[in-house]
């Protein structure tokens, strides 16, 4: 039987993605699909207790609580003989609650018979910490990759000015540092913001326009597409419902689309 990976996205705007309860029990529901017969005959008995065991306490209906949550959730992992939970943006949990999440992972971590792992993407609040300090871990901070973003600052950097989307291709060697050094900077170890920024500069018209640019640059990846989108929806005739119908079909479509068939249905309906 193979590892077992699950995992979770935070979000402090949306009651169910900061709710400690909500969390296990997406992780829950997540360890308990397997197509391993073995593992099917387990999840089986273990549904089996839980229904019975609220059976006799009139509780059918009743959502699972924190402490029968944890109980699963280490029963569960004790089928698999590797678990990683990948949870994103784990300070996002309510703070208020977010104690009791902690100390259920941290319980699952040690009373499980088997492996388990936490991989977490967080802000590094003492709470956080303390809880998992016991363990072996690794960190990453954003500045552990700083050689990985000067590298693809520079390629894409160099690749805008071949293609003559920066200035025309005309950027004298000054400008071109004063651009790395800025972005590597501003990028806080952000892939995806750094390319953002370089789309950004392509727009530019003159050099002055690019080093003014540079001051006024988005500082993070929300303030990034806040301002794409704003000039998506000044730009002229029909252009923006064409992008507002292409974001439409993205957010609803059941599959990913190919370029070419989204091509086709948001121009139909323009």
């Amino acid at each position: 039987m193979e590892e077992k990976m699950v995992y979770f996205y935070c979000n402090r705007a949306e009651e169910n993605r900061r709710d400690p309860s909500s969390i296990l029990n997406a992780l829950i529901h997540q360890l308990a699909q397997t197509g391993y017969p073995l593992a099917k005959r387990t999840l089986l008995k273990l549904v089996d207790d839980v229904y019975h065991e609220r059976l006799s306490e009139g509780q059918l209906s009743a959502p699972l609580s924190l402490a029968e949550s944890e109980k699963l959730l280490i029963q569960l992992t004790d089928i698999y003989p590797r678990t990683t939970m990948c949870i994103d943006a784990l300070d996002e949990v309510e703070h208020a609650k977010r104690i009791n999440l902690l100390r259920c992972l941290n319980r699952v971590i040690r009373e499980s018979q088997n492996l388990v792992r936490i991989f977490a993407t967080t802000r590094m609040d003492p709470d956080i910490l303390f809880q998992f300090n016991i363990f072996p871990r690794i960190e990453l901070q954003a500045d552990d990759n700083f050689d990985d973003i000067t590298l693809f600052v520079q390629t894409k950097l160099d690749s805008a000015i071949t293609d003559g989307a920066l200035l025309h291709g005309d950027v004298s060697p000054k400008l071109k540092l004063e651009i790395e050094d800025v972005l590597c900077d501003r990028s806080k170890g952000m892939f995806q913001l750094a390319a953002l920024h370089i789309t950004f500069l392509c727009e530019m018209l003159t050099e002055d326009d690019v080093r003014n640019s540079l001051q006024d640059l988005p500082d993070t990846l929300k303030d990034a597409y806040d301002e794409t989108y704003s000039r998506i929806l000044t730009q002229k005739r029909s252009a923006p419902d064409i992008a507002l119908n292409a974001f439409r079909w993205i957010q609803c479509a059941s599959v990913p689309l190919q370029s070419a068939t989204l091509l086709e249905v948001i121009t139909e309906e323009v």
